[in-house]
């Protein structure tokens, strides 16, 4: 009976045990809340830019499609239509010129401001005096209004009595381009007036970015070529050009996408029309216009959905052609 009694008698914990036991126990319950807890802190505190986001971003963007697809036929009636809207856009002749204009302000703009600012900020890279106050110089027309700089240049290329054509005069030509009233494709037209506006205002900005790109590229590299015996040239070609492809990537995409929604500067010098004959009208100042001054807002939110397609167009070629490699070489 004795031995039956001690196989059936539970093993008894010691004090010590249950101690240990239940302090594990609450250390498992309190790491747990705790990490919950720190989980929550951190939502909280991105709760509101996201709340932002959607309530700003999002929502906006998928009202403007869904107008898209409507028209107006009375007061606060509208009426569903499906892509009509973009049917009449693929047949107006205006939006294709605006869309082609805006196309061709950018490339112009960027095949002149890439290669003009990668030759100043290397020969800025070599001053050792005075370089931060010609950092400043060439940075300030970026910190100026847009509006501020196009009415001078306005002042600049008015063709009767502008700054540029009365120095034109002074030096005895008389044969003046005409600028802003040149509809014309060619180097004293128009676009000519206005790409050479939007070099001079973001050639700061881009020399200041091809600056930094510049210096962050390792010396050892600069010298090991100049102990091998290369030229300038060759220190250009085989180590600035390769170390400055990020920052050529960053500057064209960029660059790529400002271009494409210049509006304050083209408004100030052609109008709500974009004259002289819609050559200064970009795809954002026709999307305005046919919403604020014809009235049609449903045709503006097609414009603006056509107008957020080419920019995710943009972005994924973008992608696809300059940073798939570096993501690739990274991982």
């Amino acid at each position: 009976m004795a031995r039956q009694a001690m196989r059936t008698r539970k093993p008894v914990r010691s004090a010590d045990t249950q101690e240990r036991g239940s302090a594990g126990h609450r250390t498992v319950i309190t790491g747990a809340f705790g990490g919950f807890r720190r989980a929550v802190v951190w939502y909280v505190f991105v709760l509101p830019p996201f709340a932002l986001l959607v309530l700003f971003v999002c929502l906006p963007t998928a009202q403007t499609f869904l107008q898209s697809l409507y028209r107006e036929v009375g007061p606060d009636q509208q009426q569903f239509v499906g892509v009509d809207q973009f049917t009449k856009l693929g047949t107006t002749g205006v939006f294709w010129d605006a869309l082609i204009n805006t196309v061709l302000l950018g490339v112009a703009f960027l095949a002149l401001v890439i290669p003009l600012a990668a030759v100043l900020a290397a020969m800025l890279n070599h001053v050792r005096r005075g370089a931060t106050a010609l950092k400043v110089i060439y940075f300030l027309p970026q910190l100026t209004s847009s509006v501020a700089v196009a009415l001078i240049f306005l002042y600049v290329f008015q063709p009767d009595w502008g700054l540029l054509n009365g120095f034109l005069h002074v030096l005895g030509i008389e044969d003046v381009p005409l600028w802003l009233a040149e509809p014309s494709f060619g180097l004293t037209g128009s676009r000519a007036a206005v790409t050479i506006l939007a070099v001079w205002t973001g050639l700061g900005y881009f020399i200041l970015v091809f600056l930094a790109g510049i210096q962050s590229i390792p010396v050892e590299l600069y010298e090991a070529a100049a102990v091998d015996g290369a030229n300038p040239f060759q220190l250009w070609r085989y180590i600035t050009l390769p170390g400055l492809r990020p920052t050529i990537i960053f500057l064209v995409m960029t660059g790529a996408f400002d271009a494409m929604a210049r509006f304050s500067d083209l408004w100030t010098l052609g109008g709500p029309g974009g004259s002289p004959a819609r050559t200064l009208q970009s795809i954002v100042m026709l999307m305005y216009q046919v919403g604020f001054v014809s009235h049609d807002v449903n045709q503006a939110a097609a414009i603006a959905v056509v107008f957020f397609l080419i920019m995710l167009a943009l972005t994924v070629v973008a992608y696809r052609a300059f940073l798939s490699r570096e993501f690739k070489a990274r991982s």
